[in-house]
């Protein structure tokens, strides 16, 4: 991250260097943060590549036992967690997926017949969740619905440590969770500023006392908010509920350079 990067932030929202992660939330040893990352524009980030070496930190010292995540899609995030420690995971995403103003899906790919004849996961779910694209003669499937929902997770037979739910999380109904009932959250669905809002605040809910919030796609750098999409509604809905979240919390930053904010939950109560 360079000093011309650093005084163009769209809020004066305070950081942490990745190195002293561990410092700030007293993790252990420091995080072995690749150089490559340090060396990429943050608008080139990718959350395989560049965050998950931080989540997987986060997640080897912290040790959840009962983290909660707001969107599966392929399920990288969920694996992330139950690889790194015992936790289970209570994670979330739209039974159809998600679709784009236009109607059009928000995440899909597209793979040929020889792709699926190599692939077991594609040749078990294709049938189900895809349709011939004429024009290019290739299987077009949307990755974040039915079928591909925690792939990545259930691929390496982890799912029973995971409880998967299929459901708008505006219209999740949380009151059947005690009040403080997760250690961790992960908020990473819908990036449009009132779902972000609503997951915020459920989340809230649902961790307890110094249990960490963690936004994924936060970067409030102006050419970052400028070339990519995803991070303008998580901008957004931050700085909107700036105060809120800061009389939440007994601790809120950024992680510089990264596309995650932390937040760690204020409130009496065990902290473990």
């Amino acid at each position: 991250m360079t000093a011309k990067q650093v005084r163009h932030l769209v809020f004066d929202v305070p950081q942490v260097p990745v190195h002293e992660l561990h410092q700030r939330l007293e993790l252990g040893p420091p995080i072995d943060y690749p150089q490559s990352s340090l060396d990429k524009p943050l608008s080139a980030w990718r959350m395989e590549d560049d965050d998950a070496p931080i989540l997987r930190h986060i997640y080897r010292h912290f040790r959840p036992r009962r983290h909660l995540e707001f969107g599966t899609w392929q399920g990288a995030g969920v694996r992330l967690v139950l690889e790194e420690c015992d936790a289970t995971v209570w994670t979330i995403n739209l039974l159809g997926g998600e679709l784009t103003s236009d109607g059009h899906w928000a995440y899909g790919d597209n793979w040929s017949a020889e792709d699926v004849a190599n692939d077991p996961w594609l040749n078990r779910v294709g049938p189900w969740v895809a349709s011939v694209n004429q024009g290019q003669g290739k299987l077009s499937c949307q990755t974040d619905a039915l079928g591909f929902i925690g792939r990545y997770y259930l691929e390496r037979n982890l799912g029973r440590r995971v409880c998967q739910i299929y459901a708008d999380s505006r219209e999740w109904d949380v009151s059947n969770y005690p009040d403080g009932f997760f250690d961790s959250c992960l908020i990473d669905g819908g990036h449009q500023s009132d779902i972000v809002a609503n997951d915020t605040r459920k989340a809230f809910a649902l961790v307890r006392a110094g249990g960490l919030v963690i936004w994924h796609d936060f970067c409030p750098v102006a050419d970052v908010l400028e070339q990519c999409a995803a991070p303008r509604g998580v901008v957004e809905a931050i700085q909107l509920d700036w105060e809120w979240l800061r009389s939440q919390t007994s601790d809120l930053f950024w992680i510089n350079p990264s596309h995650i904010l932390i937040g760690v939950r204020a409130g009496e109560g065990p902290s473990a």
